[in-house]
C-alpha cells in the first residue's frame, strides 16, 4: 500500500514539473510573438505601473492632439474671414475718400453709392460666416444662432455673446478658438479720441476735427462749439450742455482747451460754424458703412457731409487697423497651437522610449530562454515516460 501512494505522487510530481516547463515554454513563445516582456502584470508590477502612467499620459496627449486640430482649423476660418473682412473695410475707405472729391457729379455720386451698397452687402455676408460645422465664427458662444442682424434702415444688431471659445491644448495651456462680433466691428477705437463729432458747417467751409479728448471720466457732457469769423480773427465759444462755458479767441496751434477737456481742430473755418461733441469712445463700423451710403446722396457741395465723409472714412481705417490687430492675434494663436504640437510629439517620443525599454523584449536573452525551457521540458517529458511505466506488473 505504502509503494503504491509513493508511485502515486512520483508520477505527479513528473507531471506538474512538465506542465509548468510547457508553460514557460509557451510564455517564451508568446513574448517571441508579441515582442513584449510583460504580458501581464504579474511579470514586473513595478513596470507595470510606470506602463499604466505612461498609456494615460498618451491618452491625454492624444486629446490634446485632436484640441489643436480642431482649435487649428476654426482659426484658420476665422483668419480666412477677416483677412476677407480687411479688404471690404480698406475698399469701402477708399470709396469713402473719393465721395469727399468735389469734381464728382451726381451720377459719379451714385455709382459709388452703389459700391459702398455692394460692400456693405459682401461685409454682412462675411460677419456671419459658418464654418464646416455650421457654427457662426463671429458668435461668442452662441455660435448656432445667427449673430449680425439689418433692418430696413439699414441699422445693425448683434445677438451673439461678448465670450471666445477656449481649447484646452495642454494641462495648463488654452488657447481661445475665436473672438465675438461685437469686439471686432462694434467697439472700434473713435479714431478722433473720446468724442464723436457732428458737423454743421456753413458752405465752404473745410474745418475738420482733429482730436477731442477729456482725461476726466466721469464727464459726460455734451459740448458745442461756435465759431465766428471778423476781419480781426476767429474766435469761439464752448458750450457745455447748453451753456457757455468759455469764449476766446482761436488760435489753431493751441486749440480749445477747456479744464480737461482739449479740442484740436484742422482745415479752413468759415462764420458760424458748429461742431457738437458726443462722448464716444467706441464706434461701429456697420454705422460707418451705413453713413457713408446715406451721405452719398448729399449735395457734394454741402461742407457737412463732405467732413461726415472724412470721418466715415476715418472709422473704416481705425476699423481696418482694429481687425488688422485681431489677425495679429490669431496668428499668435496659431504659432502656440504649432509649439504645443511640437512639444506634445516630442514628448511622445521621448514617454515611447521610456516605455520602451520597460516593456520591449531583449530578443536574444528570450531565444536563449526558450531553448532552455524546451530543453527542460524534453527532459521532464522524458521522466514523465519513464515514471508511468514503472509499476509493479512491469516487473511481474
Amino acid at each position: 500500500m505504502i509503494s503504491r501512494i509513493a508511485s502515486f505522487h512520483n508520477y505527479q510530481s513528473v507531471a506538474n514539473d512538465m506542465n509548468r516547463q510547457q508553460v514557460k515554454v509557451a510564455e517564451n513563445q508568446q513574448q517571441l510573438a508579441s515582442g513584449k516582456r510583460l504580458l501581464t502584470a504579474g511579470d514586473d508590477p513595478v513596470s507595470s505601473i510606470y506602463i499604466q502612467n505612461f498609456d494615460q499620459q498618451n491618452t491625454q496627449i492624444e486629446q490634446s492632439l485632436k484640441s489643436i486640430t480642431l482649435a487649428r482649423n476654426r482659426l484658420d476660418n476665422e483668419e480666412t474671414a477677416i483677412t476677407e473682412v480687411e479688404n471690404l473695410l480698406d475698399e469701402a475707405k477708399r470709396k469713402s475718400m473719393m465721395m469727399v472729391n468735389g469734381s464728382l457729379s451726381g451720377d459719379d455720386r451714385l455709382a459709388h453709392k452703389q459700391d459702398m451698397q455692394g460692400l456693405f452687402d459682401s461685409f454682412m455676408n462675411l460677419v456671419n460666416t459658418q464654418d464646416e460645422s455650421g457654427n457662426y465664427v463671429f458668435a461668442g458662444t452662441q455660435y448656432s444662432k445667427q449673430p449680425f442682424f439689418r433692418d430696413n434702415n439699414g441699422h445693425v444688431s448683434y445677438v451673439g455673446d461678448s465670450y471666445q471659445r477656449m481649447a484646452k491644448v495642454a494641462p495648463a495651456v488654452e488657447v481661445p478658438m475665436n473672438d465675438a462680433g461685437d469686439k471686432l466691428f462694434m467697439e472700434v477705437t473713435n479714431p478722433y479720441g473720446d468724442y464723436q463729432p457732428d458737423y454743421q458747417l456753413r458752405e465752404g467751409s473745410m474745418l475738420l476735427l482733429s482730436q477731442a479728448t477729456n482725461s476726466n471720466d466721469a464727464d459726460q457732457s455734451a459740448y458745442r462749439v461756435e465759431f465766428t469769423t471778423s476781419p480781426s480773427g476767429t474766435s469761439y465759444q464752448l458750450y457745455q450742455n447748453g451753456a457757455v462755458v468759455s469764449s476766446a479767441p482761436f488760435e489753431p496751434g493751441k486749440g480749445i482747451e477747456w479744464g480737461t477737456l482739449k479740442v484740436d481742430i484742422e482745415g479752413e473755418i468759415e462764420n458760424g460754424d458748429v461742431i457738437d461733441l458726443s462722448r464716444q469712445d467706441k464706434v461701429n463700423v456697420f454705422d460707418a458703412f451705413r453713413r457713408g451710403i446715406e451721405l452719398s446722396d448729399r449735395s457734394v457741395s454741402d461742407a457737412s457731409a463732405s467732413a461726415e465723409l472724412h470721418q466715415v472714412a476715418a472709422e473704416l481705417s481705425e476699423g481696418f487697423k482694429h481687425i488688422n490687430r485681431a489677425r495679429s492675434e490669431i496668428g499668435t494663436r496659431l504659432q502656440t497651437l504649432d509649439r504645443q504640437e511640437d512639444m506634445h510629439e516630442d514628448f511622445r517620443i521621448v514617454m515611447k522610449q521610456a516605455r520602451g525599454t520597460l516593456e520591449d523584449l531583449d530578443y536574444a536573452t528570450a531565444v536563449i530562454e526558450l531553448n532552455e525551457n524546451m530543453m527542460a521540458l524534453q527532459a521532464s517529458q522524458q521522466a514523465f515516460a519513464k515514471t508511468k511505466d514503472l509499476n509493479l506488473f512491469n516487473y511481474i
